[in-house]
């Protein structure tokens, strides 16, 4: 198992060297602005709302006159308390946007990435692609991400009910933001596995048996992209190496046991 994750781990090491190789850098342009324009807009309106409703918070408190002495520090402690709930609500949101983001990026420039992904494979083999007209790759692209944003959909309002339920549980509420990012790097290894996998034919279906062969990778590849993309200013460059560490997972560890 140490070996699968640290398999996962070397996949987006490998992925962002791929990345940076020249040849690759024009099929870069459109997910990358795609990417920036909805991050820097989503970002910017869940920051603003976050901000104006945690700063609409009184930290004023008015004690027995007897300890007038300490409301000052009091205040204090209240007011640090709540920029650190903000900074915990911001990091929470960017866990959540992460996965959903990268759904709605992808539904945007399948395509695109569908291109970038397969240039990236040529860089380490000769893949033997179906042949495709690029009106029959945009309709399956679309196809396809419907598909993802579907199994998304679906397990992501079961897992908020199941939150819900857990919210009002105490101890057990703690659990709720490692269900969530657990949750996120799932799917986001599902769509940058993807990627290669429609590119070789594959069904999503096989795809989801061959992440379940491979769950401890998997997960961490998927952890440490989850990871990236939680990070500002990274998250916005964060798909070239995502899908090139998918592109590099699917020829080491998934093609091999397909010969």
């Amino acid at each position: 198992m140490i070996q699968e994750l640290r398999e996962g781990v070397n996949c987006v090491s490998e992925g962002f060297n791929l990345a940076k190789r020249r040849s690759l850098r024009p099929y870069m342009i459109v997910p990358l602005i795609t990417n920036i324009l909805l991050f820097a807009i989503s970002g910017y309106l869940v920051t603003s709302y976050a901000y104006e409703w945690i700063a609409g918070w009184t930290t004023s408190v008015d004690l027995w006159s007897w300890l007038d002495w300490l409301e000052p520090y009091i205040d204090q402690i209240l007011s640090a308390l709540k920029w650190l709930i903000f900074a915990i609500i911001i990091l929470g949101l960017l866990f959540i946007m992460g996965s959903t983001f990268t759904m709605l990026t992808h539904l945007v420039v399948g395509p695109f990435i569908g291109i970038l992904g397969e240039k990236a494979e040529r860089e380490l083999h000769n893949p033997d692609y179906p042949q495709h007209t690029v009106a029959q790759v945009v309709m399956r692209s679309l196809a396809r991400e419907c598909r993802k944003l579907v199994y998304w959909l679906v397990r992501a309002i079961g897992l908020a009910v199941l939150s819900l339920i857990l919210y009002f549980i105490p101890g057990v509420n703690a659990v709720v933001p490692i269900l969530w990012f657990m949750f996120g790097s799932w799917i986001l290894a599902m769509q940058y596995l993807d990627v290669p996998a429609d590119n070789n034919g594959r069904s999503f279906q096989e795809v989801l048996v061959l992440m379940r062969q491979h769950r401890a990778a998997v997960m961490a590849f998927g952890a440490v992209v989850m990871a990236l993309t939680s990070l500002p200013i990274i998250n916005l460059f964060i798909i070239p190496v995502a899908v090139c560490g998918g592109v590099v997972f699917w020829v080491r560890k998934v093609q091999p046991e397909m010969v």
